[in-house]
């Protein structure tokens, strides 16, 4: 079976634009939604996602903007911001979710003085298409520990996994950061075609942090990261195989 999939961590659909012409936040998730038709993704991954809370300028963002698009959509809660506002990762499809799950990231013994320890999590969807695929969607954190540890859960969870999968995300790590080798290493990448491009910030990229994993069960046939302007990363979709 042939989709595409795609990442793309929306910033809570706050408008980049807006933001760099210092103006007051502007929360709107038809911004995002109309990068994602652009793309035309089967399946997209979000980052950076609100549930719905007691913020009124937040919807239930994944809900919302599944509706806006005609698609499926799953929310994965990783923390309570301030308490009481839903956020973590979130999933839209064309195809019914069949099976969702969060995996909590097990949290640093210490906090870092110069790092904002923030609860993590991997969001697990499994959808009844080309006899079963799943798809991993991830935020990792800024600290050396968080990211180990997230490394670590997510390659076990792409190694264990039974179907034809895809991990995806925004990891907070380039390419050449030690921490990345098991993933780099033991399974294949979208970003292995995309050399020397970059996904944030958005305006003027100049790192790569964006990621699209695929198990042995999967085939990369294309890829791109879509320019311009919407949130403060540009996603980054693959053509797959399975």
């Amino acid at each position: 079976m042939d989709i595409r999939v795609m990442t793309f961590n929306i910033q809570h659909c706050a408008s980049h634009q807006t933001s760099l012409a210092g103006l007051p936040e502007n929360i709107d998730p038809s911004i995002m939604t109309d990068v994602i038709s652009e793309v035309n993704p089967d399946i997209c991954g979000l980052n950076e996602v609100r549930g719905l809370g007691k913020t009124p300028k937040y919807t239930a963002q994944a809900e919302k903007m599944a509706a806006l698009l005609g698609y499926h959509g799953v929310f994965g809660r990783s923390i309570y911001v301030g308490g009481t506002e839903p956020y973590g990762n979130g999933m839209v499809a064309r195809y019914p979710i069949e099976e969702m799950k969060v995996h909590h990231i097990p949290d640093p013994i210490t906090d870092h003085p110069i790092r904002h320890l923030e609860s993590r999590s991997i969001l697990r969807c499994e959808f009844d298409i080309g006899g079963g695929f799943a798809v991993y969607q991830s935020h990792f954190g800024l600290s050396p520990e968080e990211q180990e540890h997230a490394v670590a859960l997510a390659h076990q969870l792409l190694s264990a996994e039974k179907l034809p999968a895809v991990l995806m995300g925004d990891f907070n790590m380039q390419p050449d950061n030690p921490l990345m080798a098991p993933l780099l290493r033991d399974f294949a990448s979208a970003n292995d075609r995309l050399a020397g491009q970059f996904t944030f910030p958005s305006h003027k990229p100049s790192i790569m942090i964006d990621y699209i994993f695929a198990n042995d069960k999967v085939a990369f046939r294309d890829c791109g990261i879509r320019q311009g302007v919407a949130s403060d990363h540009l996603p980054v979709w693959a053509d797959i195989s399975f």
